[in-house]
């Protein structure tokens, strides 16, 4: 077997590829009799910042273990460019200690022992740092320009773009209606999973677009930090929504920061064959019970029924509840709703104007903020005039306290049954079970549905059933079958 060595690659950006590099280093080490058994591939890494430096450190302790003896690499800029040339040389005598030998395609003598290689090395590490000062200062002449021109710098949220010449980009809303949609949409609490099936976008991306302050100021502030100093500067763009509106949708996204909010991962399932499917509670073991309407080998439809469908891992039924028709089942829950006009309830703003004063807060930061932009004097004695009088409405804003209370709707239980879909229905029969509870249950014989107060884990507070999305309703107590 021929000499072990691993490949080093590294692109400081996520833009550049590394697969040339991958090429060149798999073409020299058959050349060599080099067996690669290890790569690193390091994919947006700076060199300039150190931040391959870990990488290297497991390969110093890769060649003590003596899972291979070479490092290879393309041009020793790959391995390092900080300027702390000291620093360079403790990872190449880390290497030299351990036992290893570094291979630079690009500059043989890199890395060796002799005289000749010493010198090589001690070049290269200068002119390596010398190169990353050098894209530095010939990035910041770029960005200086972008700063006089006051264009735009920096990642936009969805919808938006940029357009004219390099130094000075103009960002701007390429979508406003979609915008303003999705702002009435997160403040009607509207889930963002349901927004983001509507414009093919991740729940993050919309919160990062709401966000956005320049959607209602009109000013997005840029920044870039050169030499440990950060530079910011505005950059005037098209308001979108109106401050009211972006307040509201905000209040709407941190009022949701929670921790029962966060992604529980696991893997998608089919749809359900029936919204009952899955809901009910096995009356033996308490797994779920799950709607079966196959046919026979005949292929004749079955009666449908309700079977246990065993705890996860399993899948296997208990084998003590041999199953129910499930159509006497599905019947008394569908006329239970169907028929309830009891009034849907939100949770919702019921007195007070604190919201008033939190609005006209939002307006005076957006005046502020296209102070720093307008150069019109008109136009600027006009924001003034306006900033002075949003003041003094602050100032003499009689405050009284916001009360949020259960107020209804205008709809029913029934219309939200009647309406909604599967996963409407089986939300509102989860929302029953968690507040009151909800089981089968069999009396003299028969299969039906125990609905009341005395089940375990049934919370029955305050009467409220709660369906989610801030609805609910209230419902009267007692135990019902």
């Amino acid at each position: 077997m021929g000499e072990l060595g691993a490949g080093f690659v590294r692109v400081s950006t996520g833009s550049q590829d590394e697969t040339s590099q991958v090429k060149i280093l798999t073409e020299e080490a058959a050349q060599r009799g080099i067996m690669i058994v290890k790569w690193f591939t390091l994919h947006g890494y700076s060199a300039s910042h150190g931040a391959q430096e870990p990488a290297l450190r497991e390969a110093i302790a890769d060649i003590q273990r003596r899972d291979y003896t070479t490092l290879m690499v393309t041009e020793s800029s790959r391995l390092d460019r900080r300027d702390d040339l000291d620093a360079q040389a403790e990872i190449l005598l880390g290497i030299r200690s351990a036992g290893g030998d570094i291979i630079s395609i690009a500059e043989p003598q890199f890395g060796k022992t002799d005289f000749a290689g010493r010198i090589v090395t001690l070049v290269a590490q200068h002119a390596n740092a010398e190169k990353s000062k050098t894209v530095k200062a010939t990035t910041y002449r770029g960005i200086s320009m972008i700063i006089a021109n006051g264009a735009h710098h920096g990642a936009l949220p969805s919808f938006w773009m940029t357009k004219g010449e390099r130094y000075a980009k103009q960002a701007y809303c390429a979508d406003p209606e979609s915008v303003r949609d999705i702002y009435e949409r997160v403040a009607n609490r509207e889930s963002l999973q349901s927004i983001g099936r509507i414009y093919d976008l991740y729940p993050g991306s919309i919160k990062n677009l709401v966000r956005f302050t320049a959607n209602h100021t009109g000013v997005e502030e840029c920044r870039y930090t050169y030499e440990g100093v950060a530079e910011t500067w505005m950059h005037e763009v098209a308001p979108v929504v109106d401050s009211p509106l972006w307040w509201r949708a905000n209040k709407v996204i941190a009022a949701n920061l929670t921790d029962a909010r966060g992604n529980k991962g696991g893997r998608p399932v089919a749809q359900a064959a029936n919204w009952i499917s899955g809901v009910l509670k096995c009356p033996s073991c308490g797994a779920k019970l799950h709607f079966n309407a196959s046919n026979t080998p005949a292929g004749n439809p079955r009666t449908p029924k309700l079977r246990c469908g065993g705890h996860a891992k399993q899948r296997k039924a208990c084998g003590i509840f041999k199953g129910c028709d499930a159509s006497p089942i599905i019947g008394v829950i569908d006329s239970m709703f169907s028929s309830d006009m009891t009034p849907i309830l939100a949770f919702q703003r019921v007195a007070g104007n604190a919201h008033k004063l939190d609005e006209m807060r939002a307006e005076l930061a957006k005046i502020k903020s296209r102070l720093s932009v307008t150069e019109d004097d008109d136009d600027l004695d006009a924001l003034v005039d306006t900033r002075k009088a949003l003041r003094v409405s602050i100032e003499k804003f009689d405050l009284v306290s916001d009360v949020y209370d259960y107020a209804e709707t205008g709809q029913t239980v029934s219309h939200l049954w009647t309406t909604g879909g599967t996963d409407e229905k089986r939300g509102m029969i989860r929302a029953i079970m968690a507040s009151w509870g909800l089981e089968l249950s069999e009396h003299d014989g028969q299969w039906g549905i125990k609905i009341g107060t005395g089940f375990a884990g049934a919370t029955g507070a305050d009467g409220i059933v709660d369906l989610g999305n801030g609805f609910c309703f209230r419902r009267e107590g007692g135990t019902r079958n």
